[in-house]
């Protein structure tokens, strides 16, 4: 009786400490541990100037107000990315036109401002299908400022020995208050639009 006693209270002990290491049963991974985290930090995008598909300046303050929608991503990226906008296109397609650019808006964000210019955002952009206004295709020139940017949502960027880069993927969500609120999988694109179905739709 008392051994069965102790090994109950061993079992128990065991899956109380489990519990707080995993953060509830949702992170047994670094990578979830890590987007957990940020979750519950909700840290502000710092101030950046963006440039846009169609040569027009903006300014991260100018997305406060509402909630936005960011993907990071690199034009000649031939693997991820394009799942990636693939994807974040299905959102574009499934937020209510009665919402959309009035209380969300999607921006894709490239960090190889260098061979991302305008012009060739343009071409990325009618080729997914964003419209450039309530889903912009942009890059931030000022070495800088992308850097906090990306460093500000752990954005991982990193060149490889192909001239392209090693980078980590997700969709991000931004409040009007310009705070991180929320990481998605890449992969589930249906998720987001539950998520701003739930308070927006």
């Amino acid at each position: 009786m008392r051994k069965s006693i102790g090994i109950l209270f061993a079992l128990i002990a065991g899956i109380a400490l489990l519990w707080i290491g995993t953060d509830g049963f949702r992170a047994f991974t670094a990578e979830t541990a890590r987007i957990l985290e940020l979750e519950r930090e909700q840290p502000k995008l710092p101030s950046a100037t963006l440039i846009d598909s169609n040569s027009k300046d903006f300014h991260m303050r100018d997305l406060e107000g509402k909630y936005t929608l960011f993907t990071f991503m690199y034009t000649s990226c031939g693997d991820v990315c394009p799942v990636l906008e693939r994807n974040f296109a299905k959102i574009y397609e499934n937020i209510p036109k009665t919402v959309l650019g009035k209380d969300v808006v999607l921006v894709s964000i490239s960090f190889d401002p260098e061979y991302d210019s305008p012009a060739v955002l343009k071409s990325y952009s009618d080729h997914f299908g964003a419209d450039g206004d309530q889903w912009k295709m942009a890059t931030i020139q000022d070495k800088q400022e992308l850097q906090d940017v990306l460093d500000t949502l752990e954005v991982i960027v990193i060149p490889n020995e192909y001239g392209g880069y090693e980078h980590n993927s997700a969709f991000y969500v931004v409040n009007p208050e310009g705070k991180l609120t929320n990481i998605f999988d890449y992969q589930q694109p249906q998720t987001v639009v539950e998520y701003l179905d739930s308070f927006l739709f």
